[in-house]
């Protein structure tokens, strides 16, 4: 159920954003060039990404919407599944799992971060570019969980599949 008696119900990150439209703007932006920009990291992982941190943060919402876009850009629920049941056992490339185990550190104990985190993501073959962007998902998507459950959004209240649809990074969405 949705905190704020202003908003409509399903209420969605599109209607939160219309409280404040500059942040509304800037918001678009930084998801379009993080989640759809250039970077050594495919869509898909970004949004593996995004679902991963997600549900670190136990935020429905935002996980159910971004595991249905990880899906509809070719990766499977089922691979989806197992990143956020052990990502060491997830049946993704290894390369992918210091990346991952970077993002889960810096979700859960951003304090314990060191430079030996960053070298396991470099000794898997990343470039600074790919940990920088992968930060850059991580963060976007800690933000996101936060303003998502502080707004109290119901995640069962529009389908994953029609939020997926709504997250339109080219027309200045890139948030349901």
């Amino acid at each position: 159920m949705v905190f704020f008696p202003s908003l409509p119900p399903p209420a969605g990150i599109g209607d939160i954003s219309k409280l404040n439209p500059d942040v509304r703007r800037s918001m678009a932006e930084l998801g379009r060039v993080i989640m759809r920009g250039e970077s050594p990291l495919t869509q898909a992982q970004r949004e593996l990404i995004a679902a991963y941190v997600s549900h670190l943060n136990e935020c429905q919402y935002c996980f159910n919407g971004h595991a249905k876009m990880t899906e509809t850009l070719g990766i499977s629920r089922s691979i989806i599944d197992s990143v956020c049941a052990d990502a060491d056992k997830a049946d993704i490339e290894d390369a992918f799992r210091p990346i991952l185990h970077y993002v889960r550190k810096l979700t859960k104990t951003p304090h314990l971060m060191t430079q030996a985190d960053a070298e396991a993501v470099y000794a898997a073959g990343w470039t600074e570019r790919a940990l920088h962007d992968a930060i850059l998902v991580c963060c976007r998507f800690n933000f996101m969980n936060r303003l998502s459950l502080g707004h109290g959004l119901d995640p069962d209240a529009v389908s994953p599949a029609e939020r997926a649809a709504r997250m339109d990074y080219a027309q200045g969405g890139g948030h349901e």
